[in-house]
């Protein structure tokens, strides 16, 4: 069974990755192809779903091509995705405008609006809240990104195109309906949109809290399990992607839910870190639970049968790096040559290490475009503190890396006073190759840290293993655990430990002595 292969997509914000994984988790190869992100306006983020389908055709069949892989070998495909998108489409799939994804805060005010009214606990509408948490486990916060805040927004801006919709889907769910003509989501996703029933696993749209959205349960697509087959390959599927004509597609999940399977934190109370994008901490737990201030709780998970995921989502992490090297860095190639390195990362890496801790005072806040946990606060930007003339590119570059750890750090402290605490975390994500970040992350945290090999593709590998389940190849989702290994372990620095307790301390302090300023300077966001 060796020669047996399951292409796994990658479907990222910035691009999508066809990879190549055999039945039992090595990763072979994989194939990237970019797509735009569109900001029209402000608090707007969209992406064409026609994009989306391009590259996964493309990446499919390059992928294949520069493995010399037969389409006969390969035994199904599945998806990892970005979450908490929407895209209206008409009864052929057809969509009627650019996808809303979950970077998109459009909706920010009209949920304030239209959905927390008064009588307000905590900013939310006592009456409407407790139903939410009675039905679903959960709420909608105040960002206006998940997807009623975006349902709405359309109800009021785009009339036409809110009546006009035959469903309403997921990023993930465009592309199996374009697969399989099935209107289908996973359950994960699904509990995110917070309309779904998960009272005793029911996983059902509950028609009551879709009316809050306007809407029936007839307009969502069906929830099934991520380890679910939802259907096989079509005629224009298989020209497309060069793939058989009835190969299983298996459901698949959303990022998040992905590379909590991939981090090998299966048990329940275990915990995972990713740097990614966006970035969070999560974990695989028996009991639900929440935390509203912060805005951190339960979602669905990719087990098929009992485990929810705990979660605490932080919107920018590795894409701060990124804005850095774009628009902070300039002449990339100069730098590189002279360097002498072949990546421009090697480089930050280098130059974070070369800053020491603590970047000689200067603290960088990492909410670039408004934050969940910890903060839950649409309005809150990003910023360096205490830059003095004795800072170099060194230090803005270290104080990015720290900025990331201390919100880490706070997530953490969330999630432990949710459930326990924890003595170590798995670290997945294209961060987490960086040893520099890995061993800051510790040293911020005071967790050891164990990075999985290829964290990168953490996502890939724990969507393909749970496909491998679904097609038989994998007894159980606990199994999963031992096709998954750890390629270093980074310890805690005890010297920076009273460093990083002060820092911490001043970081959280930033926020709550500027979050009136933020609200007032970000107001019409």
């Amino acid at each position: 069974m060796a020669d047996k292969y399951i292409i796994a997509h990658d479907m990222g914000t910035s691009a999508d990755k066809a990879i190549l994984v055999t039945i039992y988790g090595e990763i072979i190869d994989s194939v990237t192809e970019d797509y735009p992100l569109h900001h029209p306006q402000p608090g707007f983020a969209e992406q064409d779903p026609e994009d989306w389908w391009k590259s996964i055709g493309l990446t499919t069949r390059l992928v294949l091509q520069k493995n010399n892989v037969t389409a006969e070998d390969v035994v199904g495909i599945t998806f990892s995705s970005q979450m908490q998108c929407i895209v209206p489409v008409v009864e052929d799939g057809t969509p009627l405008t650019r996808a809303m994804i979950w970077l998109d805060g459009r909706g920010a005010g009209v949920i304030e609006e239209e959905l927390w009214t008064p009588p307000k606990i905590m900013g939310y509408n006592i009456f409407k809240l407790q139903k939410f948490l009675r039905i679903t486990g959960g709420s909608p916060g105040h960002t206006g990104k998940e997807q009623i805040g975006k349902l709405l927004w359309l109800k009021k801006n785009l009339p036409d195109i809110y009546h006009n919709a035959y469903k309403f889907i997921d990023a993930k769910d465009f592309i199996i309906f374009r697969l399989t003509g099935e209107f289908v989501t996973s359950v994960d996703l699904a509990v995110i949109w917070w309309l779904l029933d998960t009272r005793n696993n029911a996983n059902q749209w509950d028609a009551e809290l879709c009316k809050l959205a306007g809407i029936t349960p007839e307009r969502l697509s069906i929830p099934k399990p991520s380890s679910t087959i939802v259907g096989y390959l079509n005629q224009e599927a298989a020209r497309h992607t060069g793939l058989p004509v009835g190969l299983p597609v298996i459901n698949g999940a959303g990022d998040m839910t992905s590379e909590a399977v991939g981090s090998g934190a299966l048990n329940d109370g275990e915990l995972h870190i990713s740097v990614g994008t966006s970035g969070w901490i999560g974990g695989h737990v028996s009991q639900r639970k929440i935390d509203l201030r912060h805005y951190a709780g339960c979602i669905g998970s990719a087990h098929p049968e009992k485990y929810y995921l705990a979660m605490a989502h932080q919107e920018t992490c590795g894409i701060c790096l990124e804005w850095m090297k774009n628009k902070v860095l300039y002449h990339e190639e100069l730098l590189k040559m002279e360097q002498n390195v072949a990546h421009i990362y090697q480089l930050l890496d280098r130059l974070a290490e070369d800053a020491g801790p603590g970047a000689e005072g200067l603290i960088f806040t990492p909410w670039l475009f408004g934050e969940r946990c910890p903060l839950d606060d649409d309005r809150v930007r990003g910023g360096l503190f205490n830059i003095g003339l004795n800072h170099t590119r060194n230090h803005i570059i270290r104080a990015i890396f720290e900025g990331i750890g201390f919100n880490t750090r706070w997530a953490l402290q969330v999630m432990e006073k949710l459930y326990s605490k924890v003595d170590s975390l798995t670290i997945v994500g294209g961060g987490a190759k960086s040893d520099v970040w890995c061993q800051i992350i510790a040293d911020i945290t005071d967790r050891t840290i164990q990075r999985v090999v290829e964290p990168h593709f953490a996502g890939a590998k724990g969507i393909a293993l749970l496909a491998s389940m679904a097609l038989g190849y994998i007894d159980s989702f606990e199994s999963i655990k031992n096709y998954i290994k750890i390629d270093q372990v980074f310890n805690p620095n005890p010297e920076n430990r009273q460093l990083y307790d002060k820092y911490f301390k001043e970081f959280k302090n930033l926020y709550r002595q500027n979050k009136k300023w933020y609200a007032r300077m970000n107001s019409n966001l």
